[in-house]
């Protein structure tokens, strides 16, 4: 299985995201990105009680329900332009699945 991994961050809800390509499967899923999460909650506290970061944080969990169909790694990259994130933001990594 040749899975492909990249970290972004939402567009519109800002929320720290892993996106995963897997090859093999022709799919895009998403899962929010929990070390980073971590992070910011420790530098900004006030964020779990942020009302707007909070929904967003759950519009966040409702992308990470779907997996996204797409042909290959160009079209994972394009998809995720119309979802408005840069091109330029966007570095695919190859994962070693044993």
């Amino acid at each position: 299985m040749n899975l492909f991994k990249a970290h972004i961050v939402h567009p519109h809800t800002q929320i720290p995201l892993i996106v995963y390509f897997n090859e093999r499967d022709g799919y895009v899923t998403f899962e929010k990105d929990e070390d980073v999460l971590k992070v910011l909650f420790e530098l900004k506290d006030e964020l779990r009680e942020d009302t707007l970061f909070q929904v967003n944080l759950e519009q966040a969990s409702n992308i990470c329900l779907t997996q996204y169909p797409v042909d290959d790694l160009s079209e994972a990259i394009l998809f995720l332009t119309k979802l408005g994130v840069d091109e330029a933001d966007v570095e695919f990594k190859q994962m070693l699945i044993h």
